[in-house]
């Protein structure tokens, strides 16, 4: 048999070795050592066979050889060649490919194998990484309510209890972290994948008709300084072991659910998110890629003798909706699903208001009406009126349990609803529903000067949605108002 044939055989093979050597040293610590350099290709840590690359962006692919061995690489028609630098690493990148048009989310596109070949001094070994395909790839991150897995058996109040078993979406794929490979999404398979980001990707195909890929690294009681990387803060160890690894791969945009363990941050949370939303982009440099966030839901019991709220997750959540003015940015309301632990047990209704948000800003789905979100207020004597997005159908009070769409209840009074008169006092007030705007009055206040809702540590009972069944998001006509007292840190 001739050399070069000897190399490319053993390459292959041993390659089954390497891939679990480069997944481990992909998130290696900075002191550790890296992998014994070897001809064949090894690849940075997403490139694995299954793995869903990004369309219709230029497609870098890199790893490291041999110095100075010239390496190729084939996909889809296209041939791209780079010579490895002195340390072995080399990059090359390939022209902007467009994904398949699904005919329904459990359409099965036909995978792509790329083919790496690495040459020098007469020498040749190959690499291939199959069933590949084009798509959309998301960056899932946070803490432990982003990392919860599904189950076999879900509880029927959660989520639809067919879920898994009707997982059969060869289309959605994800991207296994602990194992380092892409697992392609069946009733098997789906027990792996995050809560959210399952719900989130099964909306967004649905609508979008695009193989999907899911990039989930989420670290339970993580706090967001873990993940940062720009000053003024320092470099964060999950954004270090955890996200540098995959910098660079093409990713279509992010979702972010995280907050619980800076809750006692309150306002001083939002350049901190701000600041992870442009650090990361700079990092990708892929522009203003889209970053949607979960604004915190509730969590314990809120007191009903303060009018004038503020306290608990009050200014977390002002935090959230102030980091919507960062471009290219969405948020998903979660202030009806809360509960008196810091788990929600319902996390269908986190990952459709994400994919809703999602779908509407991002893919240009204009008609899906997302969660609507304060904008402006006129007074009008003794009361105020409101003004939203997301609402040019109609508000309505509505109660939700479970995951189940929200029940009306148009006899209720609108709850958590407060108003401030000329003399700084806070009063609860009345909600009347005017279409698509909310007026705000109280007999005890013929000068208003301010309106607060759901405006506390756990609003719930009859709350404020559009006519989609989308919750109004919490808000303060004042922004922040006072400096409220700290709050202790979450630590789950």
């Amino acid at each position: 048999m001739h050399k070069q044939t000897i190399i490319a055989v053993v390459g292959i093979v041993s390659a089954l070795f390497v891939g679990t050597a480069v997944a481990k040293a992909a998130v290696a610590t900075p002191d550790q050592a890296p992998p014994t350099p070897t001809l064949l290709a090894q690849c940075a840590a997403p490139f694995r066979d299954n793995a869903v690359l990004q369309q219709k962006i230029k497609l870098p692919v890199w790893g490291t050889s041999l110095p100075g061995a010239k390496v190729t690489v084939r996909f889809d028609g296209q041939s791209q060649s780079s010579p490895a630098g002195p340390d072995g690493k080399w990059r090359v990148e390939l022209k902007p490919m467009d994904a398949v048009k699904l005919k329904s989310v459990n359409d099965s596109p036909a995978g792509k194998t790329m083919t790496i070949i690495c040459e020098k001094d007469g020498e040749k070994a190959v690499k291939k990484i199959n069933n590949l395909v084009m798509g959309d790839v998301w960056l899932c991150a946070g803490q432990s309510n982003m990392a919860g897995r599904m189950k076999r058996a879900g509880h029927p109040k959660n989520y639809p209890p067919t879920s898994v078993n009707d997982a059969k979406y060869p289309a959605l794929r994800f991207l296994n972290f602990s194992e380092n490979k892409w697992q392609v999404c069946s009733p098997e398979t789906a027990v792996s994948i995050s809560r959210v980001s399952f719900f989130f990707a099964r909306r967004v195909q649905r609508d979008a008709l695009v193989p999907m890929g899911l990039m989930v690294t989420a670290v339970g009681g993580s706090n967001i300084e873990s993940w940062l990387n720009q000053p003024p803060y320092p470099t964060g160890g999950n954004y270090t072991k955890l996200l540098r690894p995959w910098v660079g791969y093409g990713i279509r945009g992010a979702i972010w659910y995280q907050g619980e363990s800076n809750e006692g941050d309150r306002r001083g949370y939002q350049p901190k998110l701000e600041s992870l939303i442009t650090g990361w982009r700079k990092a990708w440099n892929q522009g203003d890629f889209p970053v949607h966030f979960v604004q915190l839901p509730g969590i314990g019991k809120s007191t009903t003798d303060n009018p004038a709220g503020g306290e608990g997750r009050a200014e977390i959540r002002q935090a959230y909706f102030e980091t919507l003015k960062t471009p290219n940015t969405g948020m998903a309301v979660t202030i009806d699903v809360g509960a008196p632990g810091e788990h929600p047990p319902n996390k269908y209704d986190t990952g459709v208001r994400l994919a809703r948000s999602v779908l509407q800003k991002v893919y240009g789905f204009k008609d899906l009406i997302s969660c609507p979100l304060y904008t402006k207020h006129v007074i009008e004597g003794n009361a105020v009126r409101i003004f939203f997005d997301n609402a040019q159908n109609g508000l309505m009070i509505a109660h939700k349990e479970g995951f189940t769409p929200p029940k009306l209840t148009p006899n209720a009074k609108l709850q958590w609803l407060s108003i401030q008169a000329k003399d700084g006092s806070w009063h609860w007030a009345d909600g009347k529903i005017s279409g698509s705007e909310l007026l705000v009055s109280s007999k005890q206040v013929k000068q208003p000067i301010a309106v607060r809702y759901a405006y506390t540590q756990h609003p719930c009972g009859h709350l404020l949605y559009n006519k989609a069944g989308q919750p109004a998001g919490p808000f303060s006509t004042i922004g922040y108002g006072p400096a409220a007292e700290p709050t202790k840190k979450k630590g789950k």
